[in-house]
C-alpha cells in the first residue's frame, strides 16, 4: 500500500511542475516606439554608451513591421558611420541620419519608404 501511495503522489508532483511549466511563459523584452525614439535621442545628444546603443538595435521588433524598419536603417547607419568613441557614437553624417530616422518615428513613418524597401 505504501508504495503506491508512494507513486500516486509522485505523479501528482511531477504533474503539477509539469503543468506549472505549461503556464509560465518565456519573458520577452517589447521595446514601443516612444522608447525607441527616446533612446535615438540619447545617442543623438551623446548621452549614450555602446550598451544602451547595442540594446535599442539589438532585438527584433515582430509586433511593429515600421519600427523593425527604422531598426534596420539604424543597423545600416551603424555599419558606415560608428565610430564607438564618447560621447558621441557616429560620425556627423550619421548623427544627421539618426535625426532622419526619429523624424520619420516622430512624423509616423510614411516618408521616404520606397528607399526601405
Amino acid at each position: 500500500m505504501a508504495i503506491i501511495l508512494t507513486i500516486v503522489i509522485s505523479f501528482c508532483v511531477f504533474a503539477l511542475i509539469i503543468w506549472t511549466l505549461m503556464q509560465l511563459r518565456t519573458p520577452r523584452f517589447r521595446m514601443e516606439r516612444a522608447q525607441f525614439v527616446r533612446g535615438l535621442e540619447d545617442v543623438i545628444a551623446g548621452q549614450a554608451d555602446d550598451n544602451e546603443w547595442r540594446v535599442l538595435t539589438g532585438y527584433p521588433m515582430r509586433h511593429d513591421p515600421e519600427l523593425e524598419r527604422m531598426r534596420l536603417r539604424c543597423l545600416e547607419i551603424e555599419e558606415a558611420e560608428y565610430t564607438g568613441r564618447m560621447p558621441y557614437l557616429f560620425t556627423e553624417a550619421g548623427i544627421e541620419r539618426l535625426r532622419s530616422v526619429r523624424e520619420q518615428l516622430l512624423t509616423g513613418g510614411n516618408q521616404n519608404n520606397s528607399t526601405d524597401n
